[in-house]
Order: structure tokens, then C-alpha cells, then sequence
């Protein structure tokens, strides 16, 4: 489970929070445009002052920003906003922005750096009680429910390897990437997952919705079919979970690889203004003694965004996850990957609003 604190203490944590209430928002509320006018401007200014290069273009050409608001009556907004009882769908498309929102590769925008500003802190702790003690929200941590599988655009998809083969695969990229990488490139390989072959299982708190792999994703494709399948249970799998930086960075302690001569170098010292050195699991290491590796939803919100200290002069990060994310490293007990019922397809046209399931 989660509390109030860790959702205010995380940069993803903050940012659901602020997703959460303006997607429950009545437009009309004169409380809702106030906090919408305040933080489009606020946002505006502190991007302008960062060097995003930003502006303002209206039907007859630029536009004069307004005066950048004083985050106090910015907090004030944020403190006379209302906060309703919150739906399903309220939690997915919250859910889904805060995750789009995680940028690996770049500076976090200028919304999360505003949401951090100490000004701000009590009118949040409000908003983030409010979300844990939804009834709802708290769906996204309970860890009863099934696993599935998700295959997007499922006719493009080349043939899945075994584990042993994806993992071998993988760390001759790695390897290949260590000796001839330039760290000094814009942009390169920024996710700490395991390689695409390996199945990935998340639950599906809202059926609605489907599973939290369909639309709680990093740096989406904007996909908008996708096949989805039931996994059984395997009680016998050795599972490793990871619940929050401390989980992380043993896992990297226990299994350091060192990926400082990438260029995950570069994206990662970006995203989190952390020079040095960087480490990832080595998943085929940890393959050796634990089946899957699962992140939880708390470990999620609890991690992604943070350079995680590892020892005195290395850190790693949780990039590219979707929350619950379960990795399958080795074919131990998963067979051919059976599924239980016959596959599911999912649409979303238009790669807008919620997934649903087609008839």
C-alpha cells in the first residue's frame, strides 16, 4: 500500500495527484479555471526561464504571455479546488498521464519541476490524502487479481525467443553498446526493463479498463489495437519484488552492470541533473536465481523519476516501467506460456480515451 507521503515525496506521485483532481474538475467551476488559468501560466514562465524555448501562438499570430502568477496564489487554487468521489476511468486516464509524463531522455518538464517547488507542499498533502482515501485509487495497490498479457498491432510481431536466448541477446547489445558507445549523444537506450522478448504480466484493477500494460505505459507508441491474454498462476515461481528504491538498489548491488560508457549516460544525467556513474541489473544474472522480477504500483510511484543511490559512487534508475510489471526471465515452469481463455482484443481508436474491450 501506499500513503499520503509517498505520493508528495515523488515526482510521479505529485503529478498523479495534480492529473487526478483536474480530471474530476466540473469545466464550468469557476474554482477548476482559476487552477487551470494559474498553472498553464505558471508552467509557461518557469519553462521560459529553464530555456524551453517556448511560444505563444493565437489565430492572428504570438501571443503576449500574461504575468507569471506568485505561486502562493497558485498554492491557494490548488487549496479551494474541489474534490469529488472519483471513477475508474478517472483513475486510468490520471494514471496514464502521469506515466506519459515520465521523460527519460530530457530534463523532466516544467509542470514537475513546478509541482516540487516547497510552495506548494501543503495545498498537495490535500490533494494527495484525498487520492489515497479513495476507495478507487486504492484498487491500483491491491495485489489480488490475475495476470495477463498484452500484444500490441499483434500481426507485426516477430517471433518471441526463449528467456535464455532474449537474455543472450540482450547482453551482447550491451556489450556491443559498452565498447563502442559515445556517451556524449543526445539521446540513446534510456529503459532499465528487460529486453522486449520477455513476457510482460500486469493485473487489471479496473476489468473495464484492462490490464495496466494496455495504457500505464512510458513513452508510448500511441498503439490503439492490442491482444490480451490471461496468464495462470505459477506459485512456484521465484519472485523477485521491487517496492521501492531500497528494493532497486540491492537489486543492482546484488547485480551491478555498468552501463556508464552508454548512452544512458548522457539521458539519465539529464533527467535527473545526477553526474557519474550508472549502473542496471544484469538481468541474466538475476535470472539465475529468481524466475520474474515484478514492480509494484507503490514501487513505481515510489522510484520512477529518482537517480536511486546504489553505493558510494554509482546509481541506477527505474526507467521505462509500467506499473505491476512482472518480467518473466527464465522458462522455468511457464511452459509455452499457456493462457487461460481465449485472447481478448482491445481497441482504442483514435489513440483516445480509454481502452475497451471489443465484443
Amino acid at each position: 500500500m501506499i500513503d499520503a507521503s509517498d505520493l508528495l515525496a515523488h515526482p510521479r506521485g505529485r503529478r498523479f495527484c495534480l492529473e487526478l483532481v483536474s480530471g474530476v474538475q466540473d469545466p464550468d467551476d469557476p474554482a477548476a479555471q482559476r487552477l487551470g488559468d494559474l498553472l498553464f501560466w505558471a508552467e509557461h514562465h518557469l519553462g521560459v526561464e529553464r530555456g524551453d524555448g517556448r511560444t505563444l501562438f493565437g489565430i492572428g499570430g504570438a501571443v503576449e504571455p500574461e504575468p507569471a502568477p506568485d505561486l502562493a496564489a497558485v498554492a491557494s487554487a490548488l487549496a479551494a479546488v474541489s474534490l469529488p468521489p472519483v471513477g475508474e476511468d478517472d483513475v486510468v486516464v490520471a494514471l496514464e498521464s502521469t506515466a506519459d509524463s515520465a521523460l527519460w531522455w530530457q530534463q523532466p518538464d516544467a509542470l514537475d519541476a513546478l509541482l516540487a517547488r516547497t510552495e506548494l507542499l501543503a495545498a498537495l498533502r490535500r490533494l494527495a490524502r484525498w487520492a489515497v482515501d479513495s476507495p478507487v485509487v486504492r484498487r491500483l495497490f491491491d495485489p489480488q487479481g490475475g495476470a495477463w498479457t498484452v500484444e500490441f498491432d499483434e500481426d507485426d510481431q516477430p517471433r518471441r525467443p526463449g528467456a535464455a536466448e532474449a537474455l543472450a541477446d540482450w547482453s551482447q547489445e550491451l556489450r556491443r553498446e559498452d565498447s563502442g558507445g559515445n556517451p556524449g549523444v543526445a539521446s540513446g537506450v534510456w529503459w532499465t526493463t528487460p529486453p522486449w522478448p520477455l513476457a510482460q504480466h500486469t493485473r487489471a484493477p479496473f476489468p473495464s479498463a484492462g490490464p495496466l500494460a494496455l495504457w500505464a505505459v512510458e513513452d508510448s507508441f500511441g498503439q490503439e489495437h492490442a491482444v490480451v491474454s490471461a496468464v495462470p498462476p505459477d506459485a512456484a515461481a521465484r519472485v523477485c519484488t521491487v517496492d521501492g528504491p531500497a528494493d532497486w538498489a540491492a537489486l543492482c548491488r546484488r547485480w551491478p552492470l555498468d552501463v556508464t560508457r552508454t548512452t544512458r549516460r548522457n539521458d539519465w544525467a539529464v533527467a535527473t541533473g545526477r553526474q557519474g556513474d550508472w549502473v542496471l541489473p544484469d538481468w541474466s544474472a538475476v535470472a539465475t536465481e529468481y524466475d520474474v522480477v515484478h514492480l509494484t504500483v507503490a514501487g513505481w510511484f515510489r522510484t520512477s523519476g529518482l537517480a536511486v543511490p546504489v553505493d558510494g559512487s554509482r546509481a541506477s534508475v527505474v526507467a521505462g516501467w509500467t506499473p505491476d510489471s512482472a518480467y518473466r526471465l527464465t522458462d522455468r515452469g511457464a511452459g509455452d506460456e499457456a493462457v487461460t481463455g481465449d485472447p481478448e482484443t482491445w481497441s482504442r481508436p483514435g489513440n483516445a480515451g480509454v481502452w475497451r474491450r471489443l465484443s
